[in-house]
């Protein structure tokens, strides 16, 4: 059925995209940088994050009170990103806390009753030639409050390039070190608001993590309050880190590695559940097992993708937003990563959409992050 002019100006692979560059001597100017580019889209993703909280029954002092102390923690664990935080705050108009309602929404959405939205990971490990791909999917009227970005390295730190949220300065992506990361994200009875954000984790891990394993020390070192998988990779490695409240598991393999949106490590079973008591998770680990099975060993990204495509009228891997019902989740962002080639890839949307539009970065260790559009 051809699609509404609403509908169709609203599905992810069409909607125009925001792409920034962003640099600065210390964090606070570099943030300050960010914000110069998209202060009014930040605004707008606070908005959209406090509507989105309000609609989920949660109160605006509790989600106020949980944007306050996840910008605290990030204070006291990182500093620095503190500083580039506020700097973001203070170039977008808006107070730390305001932020901390978008770089801590994970955390303050464990007071809700209805939990995020589920994403779905593959990675295939070899010597030489690591790679991986992701479907990111999210609350569909949110489907404008994201950027790719590129960003210039701090002193002593690295450059990365990925997508972010507006506001966040960092989420899925790929530094110079050729260190990668993505996110799941996971559900214990344990998690609450108020620790380090896995955002700020993974910001950090890309702005000055040179390996996988410093990747696991940034992680094992914060101070989580909920729960989620980081998929960290370089050309050689990568690694699952299952991160609950209370440790974080490792989880490595040759080969296909899939992951969805449970627990999978036997140390995490203590107080692990489903994100909803309707949760796809299985089904599309099921989907992804059978694709990967029929895939054989990839050679490029474009193979990796090919695993993601799962039949859009399934609504497993690959998720179209549905007008019966606006608060499923839909594929906002694909992503491939190739350390070896120093390249990440992102098309907004469902990857069966890649062709129409493909963001590619390429970021060379020691160098700023360059990029090529390619577009039908």
């Amino acid at each position: 059925m051809p699609l509404g002019g609403s509908m169709k100006k609203n599905q992810p692979h069409l909607v125009r995209t925001e792409s920034i560059y962003v640099e600065g001597n210390d964090p606070r100017q570099r943030g300050m940088a960010r914000a110069s580019q998209i202060a009014p889209h930040i605004r707008s993703t606070v908005r959209a994050y406090s509507e989105l909280y309000s609609s989920l029954g949660i109160s605006e002092p509790d989600a106020t009170a949980a944007a306050r102390t996840s910008m605290d923690a990030i204070r006291d664990w990182d500093p620095d990103q503190h500083l580039e935080l506020l700097g973001v705050a203070t170039g977008s108009g808006i107070t730390a806390t305001d932020l901390g309602h978008i770089v801590g929404r994970t955390e303050i959405l464990t007071l809700a009753k209805q939990q995020p939205q589920e994403c779905s990971t593959v990675t295939f490990q070899q010597p030489g030639r690591t790679m991986s791909a992701q479907t990111w999917d999210w609350k569909p009227q949110l489907v404008r409050n994201w950027h790719f970005h590129r960003v210039a390295a701090l002193p002593g730190g690295h450059a990365y390039a990925g997508f972010a949220e507006h506001g966040m300065t960092g989420k899925v992506g790929l530094n110079s070190a050729g260190v990668g990361v993505h996110l799941n994200i996971l559900k214990n009875t344990d998690d609450a608001p108020g620790g380090v954000p896995i955002h700020a984790v993974l910001a950090r891990i890309l702005g000055t993590a040179g390996s996988v394993d410093e990747a696991i020390n940034i992680a094992e070192d914060a101070p989580t309050s909920a729960s989620s998988i980081i998929t960290v990779l370089d050309r050689n490695r990568a690694v699952n880190m299952e991160i609950n409240p209370h440790q974080v598991a490792l989880n490595s393999r040759d080969g296909w590695a899939l992951r969805t949106n449970h627990f999978a490590c036997p140390s995490q079973a203590d107080g692990a559940q489903l994100l909803t008591p309707d949760s796809n998770t299985h089904d599309r680990m099921d989907y992804l097992e059978s694709a990967t099975t029929s895939a054989g060993e990839p050679t490029d990204l474009d193979n990796m993708l090919q695993v993601l495509c799962s039949p859009l009228e399934d609504g497993l891997v690959s998720v179209l937003p549905d007008p019966a019902a606006p608060n499923k989740g839909a594929t906002l962002v694909t992503v491939r990563i190739d350390p070896a080639n120093a390249r990440i890839e992102m098309s907004p949307g469902a990857p069966q959409y890649a062709s129409d539009m493909t963001v590619r970065f390429t970021v060379p260790q020691g160098q700023s992050p360059r990029v090529q559009t390619l577009q039908n």
